[in-house]
């Protein structure tokens, strides 16, 4: 908990301005992308949006919304690319900025985002965890439960944030970017271009960014379906961590520890009272996720089978 709270951001008014360009990856995103267009205008001095086949009308909407360029992908990604690391390459490609931020068209930026994040590190690339905007009972119940189950499982050394990610462009460059071989197939493109990069820095940021992630039940599900093997490679470490609190002696201790969590982070304290729910909910979900990944069963995402993978 102590090494966690360490990475911790605040917005920084005083920070100077960076050369930016913002590259937003997005696929049916027409409900999330011109907030986060705006957003990014008041503090980049390239805003492309990169329309990745969507089929209700994104590319328009960002337009709409003063994106300086939008990239227009019609097909499939190739054999080895997922959409999103495409995605981002093409954004990328031509700049001559100083720095590149690639930033999920579901997340809307504080006015300092950016700039706080390049005045906070002397590394050559960072990214930030944002606060959650929790609508529906799954979301309220699943997503903080899974923020404090990280915290307190500690962020691992590796640790990256794909919904915002800034990184110096020339170094960027030279590791191939995100058509770097472990990244450009990977479905933690993120952790797996800071490993590339190396020296990444990675901050916790709730006043920085926020975002609503899953709009549905069933997108919540799949998304923690596609992701939560490759994030978490240790299974029993994992699952320990989980249901740890709940199995103890005391398992009201981790109810009490849930509604502080939450309240911390701005989520409503009483959903603390099932956090026992919650991690059981959890743990059976990375438990399907990995099965997916040992058995190649795919999960439908944003209209594209994507298969789960164990990192």
């Amino acid at each position: 908990m102590g090494a966690a709270a360490r990475r911790f951001l605040k917005p920084n008014p005083a920070a100077p301005p960076i050369d930016v360009r913002v590259v937003i990856p997005a696929r049916n995103e027409v409900d999330n992308v011109a907030a986060c267009v705006h957003a990014c205008r008041r503090q980049a001095a390239e805003v492309v949006v990169v329309d990745d086949a969507s089929t209700d009308g994104t590319g328009a909407a960002a337009r709409a919304a003063g994106a300086t360029d939008v990239i227009r992908l019609d097909a499939d990604p190739p054999m080895g690319w997922t959409g999103k690391a495409r995605a981002c390459q093409a954004g990328a490609s031509g700049a001559a900025t100083t720095w590149l931020a690639f930033v999920d068209a579901d997340v809307v930026l504080h006015p300092h985002a950016l700039a706080t994040m390049a005045e906070a590190t002397t590394h050559t690339s960072t990214s930030i965890v944002g606060g959650l905007e929790c609508r529906s009972f799954w979301e309220r119940l699943l997503l903080p439960e899974m923020g404090l189950a990280l915290v307190q499982e500690g962020l691992p050394a590796d640790f990256a944030s794909g919904q915002c990610f800034l990184v110096r462009r020339d170094h960027y460059e030279s590791v191939g970017g995100h058509g770097h071989a472990t990244v450009r197939g990977s479905l933690v493109e993120d952790r797996d271009l800071a490993a590339a990069l190396g020296g990444h820095d990675a901050r916790l940021a709730p006043k920085l960014l926020r975002t609503r992630m899953y709009r549905t039940g069933a997108d919540l599900r799949r998304g923690l379906l596609k992701n939560q093997a490759a994030l978490h490679r240790r299974p029993a470490a994992h699952l320990a961590a989980l249901l740890a609190p709940v199995a103890s002696r005391r398992p009201w201790a981790a109810v009490v520890v849930s509604a502080g969590g939450r309240a911390a982070a701005g989520q409503n304290p009483l959903y603390g009272v099932l956090a026992p729910i919650a991690r059981m909910a959890l743990a059976t979900l990375y438990l399907e996720s990995w099965w997916r990944a040992r058995t190649g069963r795919p999960v439908a995402w944003k209209g594209r089978d994507v298969k789960a993978t164990h990192g």
